[in-house]
């Protein structure tokens, strides 16, 4: 007899689940640390906060990274909120001349365009060119490869302090490692370096 090996998602369409009703038996079926997207909250200030206590959004900042050259082409989002990051390379603001010195990059983007306008705000992220770039704190960007590596899938976004792959919940620290075991595998993330006007991104 020819077995098939599929996944708990494949298996569940296979036999007729679909929409809400399989949202809700792949969520009855994961392990605490496999929790999908927290629910967002609004304080008394109108900020995105983790808690309904908290009054201020935390800042946070970081993350490294490995991959080379590409430009534009958009989705945005936003989340804010949120605790502590992780350790990172993350270059921060620079003069223009040392930021032109950066040849070999993944994506440039201008900071003054409508395209980045999301990530004028501390929780603001884009996905351009198979990029997800992420605004930690006014001035201090983030940036990691939109491919998951638990399934390669183009869905991984920022999620308040982290990567969330929201098509099974893979979650990943800025600096890319796993944070339940659907991220076991880690993601590539990058640097980046600004001048105020132009953010690169690059291995």
């Amino acid at each position: 007899m020819n077995q098939e090996k599929y996944s708990r998602y494949q298996f569940l369409k296979s036999i007729g689940f679909k929409g809400s009703a399989l949202m809700a038996i792949l969520a009855a079926c994961t392990r605490k640390e496999d929790a999908i997207l927290e629910p967002l909250i609004i304080n008394k200030n109108g900020q995105q906060v983790t808690s309904l206590d908290s009054t201020k959004a935390s800042q946070v900042a970081t993350s490294t990274g490995s991959t080379s050259g590409s430009t534009s082409s958009s989705t945005s989002g936003s989340t804010s909120g949120g605790s502590t990051a992780t350790a990172g390379t993350t270059v921060g603001k620079i003069t223009t001349d040392e930021l032109n010195a950066i040849k070999s990059y993944v994506l440039k983007l201008d900071l003054t365009s409508s395209t980045a306008s999301a990530l004028k705000t501390a929780g603001g992220y884009i996905i351009s060119s198979g990029t997800v770039v992420a605004c930690v704190s006014v001035g201090e960007y983030v940036a990691a490869k939109n491919l998951c590596s638990h399934e390669p899938k183009q869905r991984i976004i920022f999620n308040r302090t982290e990567y969330y792959c929201t098509d099974h919940g893979a979650r990943f620290s800025l600096a890319g490692q796993g944070l339940n075991s659907l991220g076991s595998r880690g993601l590539t993330v990058y640097k980046t370096a600004n001048d105020g006007k132009t953010l690169v991104i690059f291995a």
